[in-house]
């Protein structure tokens, strides 16, 4: 099956040093190369789209696969890639009853940020919220780092050097085993390497932090005491989803008509968080 992407990646425009038409095998992708326009039109489309896994192009059913840098190619914190991440904790609910939450985490992520403190940031809070955040018996789908480097100056190297490890990806099994546990994939080195946040990271998502020194203070020795810690984890991330909501209520009041009516349609589709006790 062939695989369409959406990107965030400010460096994919015609002649660019990730420009996509250096691929041989990848579809061209729709490349966002802006945050906020990423997150508008990935709102729609998770909320409105029947199966949005997937999407067809010429007639020809394609699987759709995520691929996201950290460095938006500004200077503004909003305009980076922890700031999608910021969006979907936004959107985390620990019943596992929010549709974009639950949409976005049944569709393989390929980040692509080359440095291995953001990469990791970034996989790390992927990885709390596709398994604190899904419903019973949902497929999580998985998320590799694989970063796009230039070598030796040579772009059009790096790009099918990128290409060949992303179709590697996709043409294995992209959703983690009933038997993967939310432990099994924090312990991978390249994610475990790099715990802490980079001050950006920090001011986007930064309450992952103590979680993630509560993990590895508390690494369950056992089945029991993982189901255990996980419920915790579940419980304590959905109060700062909750409270990361709530401290951007007055500021988004004064956002554009468009990003109006789009956190209306999150709204008619998600349900209403009460407030953690």
């Amino acid at each position: 099956m062939p695989w369409s992407g959406i990107w965030f990646e400010h460096g994919a425009g015609e002649g660019g040093p990730r420009d996509p038409d250096m691929f041989e095998g990848l579809v061209r992708p729709v490349a966002y190369p802006y945050v906020h326009s990423f997150i508008e039109a990935e709102t729609q489309r998770l909320l409105e789209t029947k199966d949005p896994g997937y999407v067809r192009s010429d007639g020809e059913r394609h699987g759709v696969y995520y691929s996201l840098a950290h460095s938006g190619g500004q200077t503004g914190i909003d305009q980076q890639g922890c700031h999608i991440l910021q969006w979907l904790f936004e959107n985390f609910d620990p019943a596992g009853r929010n549709d974009l939450s639950r949409r976005f985490s049944e569709i393989p992520v390929v980040i692509h940020a080359t440095a291995p403190q953001y990469a990791a940031a970034m996989g790390n809070a992927l990885t709390l919220l596709r398994f604190l955040g899904a419903a019973e018996d949902q497929a999580i789908a998985k998320m590799v780092i694989c970063p796009w480097t230039a070598r030796l100056g040579d772009s059009l190297l790096a790009a099918r050097d990128y290409e060949s490890r992303v179709l590697e990806f996709l043409h294995g099994d992209i959703f983690y085993p009933e038997n993967v546990t939310l432990f099994d994939v924090l312990s991978r080195q390249d994610l475990k390497a790099h715990r802490a946040l980079a001050p950006c990271c920090e001011t986007q998502i930064g309450f992952i932090s103590p979680l993630l020194d509560w993990i590895d203070e508390c690494w369950p020795q056992s089945p029991e005491q993982a189901q255990e810690l996980e419920a915790k984890l579940r419980n304590s991330l959905g109060d700062e989803a909750f409270y990361l909501r709530k401290a951007h209520r007055s500021s988004r009041a004064d956002s554009s008509p468009r990003t109006a009516e789009l956190r209306d349609l999150a709204t008619r589709y998600s349900l209403t968080q009460s407030e953690p006790s």
